[in-house]
């Protein structure tokens, strides 16, 4: 038996995030003859790994707020009841949270009982109709969606920085290769040195885990050489690594006081950059966010008449009907509109 190797891992288990008990399957929480605490701790882990971190953190953060309103009011939370459920829902769309939001508080009180083996009042009738009606009325709120951004977009973004520095180099990188990949937020960032992988056409990411690889099964990204040398991803990832050096690790990592820092460079990060790289350009940056790489990949690449299955496979969307609806289908509105020939 490898014991260092046990020894990780049990280090991992006790900085995990909030786990589920064993009630849900049935089980008592003390452990059988036979196991110990540390078994029931591995398998409750085992269990929680099913769903993302990320996941977790949120509905952990969405229970608490339901507690916490249960708490003000005097009512029991665990188990809560379907009024109870159905009274927190509007009170909660009454802040102005938009309908998803409400959507993730369900799913979060849902987990929270089935974790502790209590009926899921999410499932009873009058919470289905309190959501049905909150999801029409919060539905007709205007969506505001991230901005894509355009290949003209990126070039102003370019030669607004200064890639004489490691910082710029940095950020001209991580806009040149989040555009051409298609990759989303968390996967760009997320990135380490060993998932590039050179090859005479480009490069090859791959993309540990994903959105729609959750098992992290792994898939291929490939990104061509760009046509011109300031715009081209493989150049300016090269121009990149001059600074941070060829040493194993996360592939963009932080600044501190100017200086390459060690930390890794996260999600909301990026969104950061991007919103000061483009507002420095002069490009309106209100809807910039860290999606607007990949929504520019893929509003780009259906002006320039690539067809849906291979935008599809470069962005991983598992269903085309998602990339219709978010990116071809306001692009094909405007080349339809009627209201061209109208004389106005």
């Amino acid at each position: 038996m490898n014991l260092a190797l046990v020894t990780a891992y049990d280090a991992t288990l006790a900085t995990a995030a909030p786990i589920p008990g064993l009630r849900s399957l049935g089980w008592s929480d003390l452990p059988p003859d036979g196991l110990t605490n540390q078994d029931l701790t591995r398998i409750t882990h085992a269990i929680a790994a099913g769903r993302a971190a990320s996941t977790r953190r949120t509905y952990a953060w969405q229970w608490g707020r339901f507690e916490r309103w249960c708490a003000g009011r005097g009512i029991t939370a665990m188990p809560a009841s379907p009024v109870t459920v159905c009274a927190y829902l509007a009170d909660f769309a009454a802040q102005g949270v938009a309908a998803a939001t409400i959507e993730c508080a369900c799913a979060a009180i849902a987990a929270a009982h089935q974790t502790e083996g209590e009926v899921n009042p999410i499932a009873e009738q009058s919470v289905k109709a309190v959501r049905r009606g909150l999801r029409r009325t919060l539905g007709t709120a205007p969506r505001r969606q991230s901005r894509p951004l355009s290949t003209d977009d990126i070039r102003r973004m370019l030669a607004s920085i200064d890639r004489a520095t490691a910082r710029g180099t940095r950020d001209a990188a991580l806009i040149l290769l989040g555009f051409a990949s298609a990759l989303r937020r968390s996967e760009l960032a997320g990135l380490e040195l060993a998932d590039i992988e050179p090859k005479p056409e480009g490069l090859l990411i791959r993309v540990r885990r994903s959105k729609t690889d959750p098992e992290g099964r792994g898939q291929l990204v490939g990104v061509a050489h760009g046509r011109h040398a300031e715009t081209d991803p493989v150049t300016a990832l090269d121009a990149w690594l001059a600074h941070r050096g060829t040493g194993p690790g996360q592939l963009f990592t932080g600044f501190h006081h100017d200086r390459i820092g060690s930390r890794p460079f996260t999600g909301s990060g990026l969104a950061r950059m991007l919103k000061d790289r483009a507002a420095a350009a002069g490009i309106p940056s209100e809807r910039v966010s860290g999606h607007s790489l990949r929504a520019g990949h893929a509003t780009a690449a259906a002006l320039a008449g690539v067809g849906l299955e291979r935008i599809a496979a470069q962005t991983r969307h598992s269903r085309i009907s998602t990339l219709v609806e978010h990116y071809i289908r306001p692009l094909e509105a405007m080349k339809v509109t009627s209201s061209r020939d109208l004389g106005l």
